[in-house]
């Protein structure tokens, strides 16, 4: 029973971290939901801080970020992204703004 139960773990483990590499090697306008669910939780709101400083076409956009915003933010692009895991992120995270925006 607790060898079946390390394997299962173990393949769990390396399916969360292929899905987590494979994010890594598309540009973030590329992503779906599920390749930003993914990463780590500590790493999506750096993902979030990544992906917003630039536009769609990988060209930085602002020299400030909105750190309080992107705080507030996050929790709401995770929660639309698992209700669509093959959503794009991108449009995830542009909505999510417009939520948290809403909010304030």
């Amino acid at each position: 029973m607790k060898k079946t139960l390390v394997v299962a773990t173990l393949l769990a483990a390396s399916s969360l971290s292929m899905a987590a590499t494979t994010a890594a090697k598309k540009p973030v306008s590329q992503w779906k939901c599920e390749d930003f669910l993914a990463l780590d939780e500590s790493y999506q709101p750096k993902a979030i801080y990544f992906a917003e400083g630039f536009n769609k076409k990988n060209k930085p956009v602002d020299a400030v970020m909105d750190m309080d915003g992107i705080e507030k933010v996050v929790p709401v692009v995770v929660q639309e992204c698992q209700k669509a895991p093959k959503a794009s992120f991108w449009d995830k995270l542009k909505a999510g703004w417009d939520k948290a925006k809403a909010k304030i």
